[in-house]
This record gives C-alpha cells, structure tokens and sequence, in this order.
C-alpha cells in the first residue's frame, strides 16, 4: 500500500454488520478494495455485501461466530475463496464489553468477551501474518479503545482486553516492522453504536453518547492511519489528550479518577 490505494485488495473485516465495523468496510470498498465481512448476522451482512458490490469494490459475506476455537482458520479460508487470493489487510474490530461491578458479572459472560476480544484477535493475526511476511507486504488493523490506557472500574474486564490489543499490536508490531508489514492499533473512545445498547450500558448509554463520534469519523480516520502506517492511534482532539494527560499521574490516581468517572449513576 505504498500509494494508499487499496484497490483490488482483499480485506477481512470483523464485526462488520454494524457500527465501525461496517463503516470500515464501506470505506475500505469505497476505495477499492474487496472486503470478506465477517459476523453472526447473515442477513445484514448481505445487505451490506450487495451495497459494496455496486461500488469500485465488492463485498463477499462470511458468516461466523468468532468465540469457537476453529472459527479464525474458516473465516480466512473462506474469505480467500471469495475474494480470489491471499488476505492484503486484517481488521480486527469484532468485540464486546460489560458494564458493572466485577463479582456481579456472569463468569460466561466475561469469558465470552475475552475469548472475542482477545483469542479471536491473536487466531486471526496468527493466520494471516506469516503469509504477509513471506510476500513481504500486509497491514493488520485492530480496533481497541481508550480503555486500554488505564485500569477502568465497572468496566474492569473489557478494559483490560483492550489493553491487551494494544500490548499485543505493538509487540507484532516492532516483530514485523522491517519485514513489510505494518501493524495499526486504533483506540476510539465512545461510539455512536449498539455497543451500548446491551452488556450492562444502558444506564449510562445516555452519558456516554454525549460524547461519542460517529462510527463513520472513526473508520476514516482509522483508515487514515492505516495508510499512513500509524503504529497507534487515537480519534479525536479530546480522547488525545485523555491518554496523554493519564501518563502524568500515579496509576492509583488514574484509577481513582476513572471509577468516579465511570461509576453508576
């Protein structure tokens, strides 16, 4: 991608039937590029494949619930199936989250999100990158959250998850770098999805829309940063600073700060 064009690539992108992840992927086919969207919701993902296809790119659907341990190897196959070659991009967008105290949780629940968030990332990775190291040329994206900056209370788990998506891009990151392969990490803060319309969110759903961008604002700038081999990233003026300014103050008062901030209602 050393033109920034990603016409005729093939893209896999995660959770692409709604929110950032569909957004991607209409940018992503916008400019070009042939996308494998990849969720459980079949139907929406062929509205959105034929919406794609009547554009420079196309859309192909694979259908697949990423928390079974053989989904990352069928989703990649299938994909290249329908896409007609080996994978240029991955984007890991798919994932969950909770809202609540820690001991209130469902324990299937929290490993849910866990395997999804982190297992799914780390298959996907796994299948694709030695392909793109041997063709010398490949991007993985992956989409945490301005979680993964600090220790978040109430939201303890997915914060965590999303503090492994960034340890873990970064540290393929500086593997790869010199190999033709750039890794991308981006960390949005509040979305304007249905993120927060289950897991425990919508007692806050309104607090948190107030300061939420569009999934459309986030995926541009994603794929601006994408482009322009951006190791991390994060969307919006006032979400930079949040994760700049944490870095100044102990981790104790972080946390104290964000569990007030984050705290019900």
């Amino acid at each position: 991608m050393s033109n920034g064009d990603f016409r005729d690539q093939r893209i896999i992108v995660t959770g692409a039937s709604s929110g950032i992840g569909a957004a991607l992927a209409r940018g992503f086919a916008a400019a070009g590029g042939h996308v494998a969207l990849v969720a459980r919701r079949r139907e929406r993902l062929a509205v959105l494949a034929s919406e794609l296809s009547g554009g420079p790119g196309k859309g192909v659907v694979v259908e697949a619930d990423l928390t079974e341990a053989d989904s990352a190897g069928r989703v990649v196959a299938e994909a290249e199936a329908g896409l007609g070659g080996r994978i240029d991009v991955l984007v890991n967008n798919a994932g969950i989250g909770d809202y609540g105290a820690f001991p209130g949780t469902s324990l299937a629940d929290i490993e849910r999100m866990m395997t999804l968030n982190m297992n799914a990332v780390v298959r996907l990775t796994h299948a694709v990158l030695p392909g793109m190291i041997q063709r010398r040329r490949g991007h993985i994206l992956s989409i945490a959250s301005t979680a993964a900056f600090q220790p978040t209370p109430h939201m303890a788990v997915y914060g965590a998850t999303k503090a492994f998506v960034l340890s873990f891009s970064m540290g393929i990151w500086a593997e790869v770098r010199k190999k033709g392969v750039g890794v991308t990490c981006v960390c949005p803060g509040p979305v304007e999805t249905e993120f927060f319309d289950r897991g425990g969110f919508e007692s806050r759903k309104g607090d948190f829309s107030r300061v939420a961008m569009s999934p459309e604002r986030v995926a541009a700038e994603a794929i601006w940063a994408l482009r322009g081999r951006r190791t991390v990233y994060v969307p919006g003026w006032k979400n930079k600073v949040g994760a700049v300014m944490q870095r100044f103050a102990p981790m104790r008062t972080v946390t104290r700060i964000t569990g007030k901030v984050l705290g019900p209602k």
